[in-house]
């Protein structure tokens, strides 16, 4: 996750954040007869590299490259579907409420150990936060919350997990994937005490060689489990180094100038920069969907916007579609929802777009109400011209209604440290992304082990993680419940509708908005090969272009 008015970064201390837009149709396929093995890539990329523990979880272009040394249990199909990758099995009850998990065989962590049922028990188990209580792992981060729905996990073979939930949830797999970020991290990482932030280990088709907070180098892992169709060992690449490089010029600079093979790209701040590399006869530019949902977070916990009348006031005074135009040159949809058309849980109804006079009205409302004028505070990111630009935009909307909005200029680590949990009036954050519900509920609930009183960190000081991921700090049971009830509900169309209430709910009450939409691009040289053409272990192509940007295994580099 990431501060929106950062120029396109997005990244969150403990927090861990899609589908494809350029059919594969659009990728030129490689020449089988081509040699692809050797060679190394330079990637320029817009996040930092902060550490790699579960509390640790990396921001998408640095996932991107996290990625390459990790997988995940599951992965995503193009179509959306999850499907098994370092699992090789899942099976769930009529009930939704068990999950059974058995791991492909033949497959090691790159410290040579095998991945196995006790490795899967120690990843689940250090995702919850109850190898935290035993002292014999770090914090699980904000993973305590995701987690919360589970009761008990349970090794019943030597490569089969059984995990049981607090309520029914027909979409766990998308919580076991968590948008890419749950890791298969051997068991030596997560146990290793404070090494388990420096030192990652994972079964990916690459090993690290060094880290540092600018930079990533990986090189090809040798003992890597994945063969491409003509039996030809992966990874093709012998190494690949990802250079955090915050200023979009040096990435545009990096690319054109071939000191740079690939680099990424996003809409929050970037389109001038994207569109001018699409006219580029010397690479080629893919982009993710809108599938990521920039919202402004209205702290409900604490006034102004503990006020109705207050969140009514600012969601009405913003021009979104004047927005759009002017900070994002019409690359991206001005909001209708608190998600985008592509999310099961989409619903115009509710949302309060643009309208200066009931913004007025609220305002005058809310000055009746607490005896003085509506006035506010909003971060954002110290020394970001694009970030300043953002805000200056949104206060000017403010200001046009009579609400005064002060702008609040922070580090972005300052900024992660005060979201977390609740301290800001009002902020912008990049948290809700995909079609499904896994990483949008988890924002939007209030309690997210489902009232289970006897969870394991009910009685903790972990507990806050039930619900420090719902930045508004809202309590509505009627949208909590709405939300339960869709995760439990086997039938689409009744899933869908029921979520739609639950959007419908949140929207009419103010929760929190969205301004626009946001998409990624990639722009990587006609040297650069293979990408998108590796499929699935378990069949079909995974997605082409994300948030996290693209899949490496299968990438080789022409004219070495």
């Amino acid at each position: 996750m990431r501060h929106l008015f950062k120029g396109g970064r997005r990244k969150v201390a403990g927090v861990m954040a899609i589908a494809l837009v350029a059919s594969l149709s659009q990728v030129a396929p490689s020449n089988a007869a081509e040699k692809k093995s050797g060679g190394t890539l330079t990637v320029g990329i817009f996040d930092s590299f902060p550490g790699y523990c579960m509390a640790d979880n990396l921001a998408n272009s640095s996932l991107m490259a996290g990625r390459t040394v990790y997988e995940t249990w599951v992965e995503q199909r193009s179509d959306g579907k999850m499907v098994p990758y370092v699992l090789s099995k899942v099976e769930n009850s009529a009930d939704f409420k068990s999950w059974k998990l058995t791991v492909r065989d033949g497959i090691q962590f790159h410290d040579g150990t095998k991945v196995n049922g006790d490795a899967l028990v120690t990843n689940l188990q250090a995702l919850r936060g109850a190898l935290t209580l035993l002292g014999k792992a770090p914090s699980p981060g904000t993973a305590g919350g995701f987690t919360a729905n589970i009761i008990t996990v349970t090794k019943v073979s030597d490569m089969s997990v059984q995990v049981d939930l607090h309520r029914a949830q027909t979409d766990y797999l998308e919580t076991l994937y968590a948008s890419g970020r749950f890791f298969v991290r051997a068991p030596s990482q997560i146990l290793g005490g404070a090494k388990c932030s420096t030192t990652p280990i994972g079964t990916g088709p690459f090993k690290l060689v060094s880290t540092k907070l600018n930079e990533l180098v990986v090189a090809k892992n040798p003992n890597y489990w994945r063969e491409d169709a003509d039996g030809t060992r992966l990874p093709y690449l012998d190494g690949i180094t990802f250079t955090f490089l915050v200023e979009t010029a040096s990435r545009v600079s990096g690319i054109k100038s071939k000191s740079l093979d690939v680099a990424m790209f996003t809409s929050a701040g970037e389109v001038k920069q994207i569109r001018n590399l699409q006219k580029n006869k010397n690479m080629t530019v893919i982009e993710s969907p809108e599938e990521y949902y920039p919202s402004i977070w209205l702290n409900n916990r604490i006034a102004p916007f503990n006020s109705k009348n207050a969140r009514v006031a600012v969601s009405h005074a913003i021009d979104r579609v004047d927005y759009s135009k002017v900070r994002n040159r019409d690359y991206t949809s001005p909001a209708k929802s608190i998600v985008g058309p592509a999310n099961i849980m989409y619903n115009e109804k509710g949302f309060l777009q643009f309208d200066l006079e009931k913004a007025k009205a609220a305002a005058a409302a809310y000055k009746v109400e607490a005896g003085k004028d509506l006035e506010f505070s909003f971060p954002y990111t110290a020394g970001s011209t694009e970030s300043l630009a953002n805000v200056t935009q949104i206060q000017k909307y403010m200001t046009a209604a009579g609400i005064k909005m002060n702008l609040l200029p922070l580090t972005t680590a300052e900024i992660i440290q005060r979201a977390f949990p609740q301290q800001f009036q009002a902020m912008a954050l990049l948290l809700m992304e995909g079609t499904g519900t896994a990483f949008i509920a988890p924002f939007i609930t209030s309690d997210l082990s489902g009232g289970n009183q006897a969870h394991l960190l009910r009685k903790t000081p972990l507990a806050i993680l039930y619900g420090i991921l719902n930045l508004s700090a809202f309590t509505d049971t009627v949208s909590d419940e709405l939300i339960y009830a869709a995760k439990a509900e086997p039938n689409l169309a009744k899933r869908t509708a029921l979520y739609a209430k639950a959007t419908q709910q949140i929207q009419s009450e103010a929760r929190l908005t969205t301004i626009a939409y946001q998409k990624y691009a990639l722009a990587y040289r006609t040297n650069v090969k293979g990408v998108g053409e590796l499929g699935l272990t378990a069949g079909g192509k995974r997605k082409l272009m994300t948030n996290f940007g693209i899949d490496f295994t299968g990438v080789y580099k022409s004219g070495k």
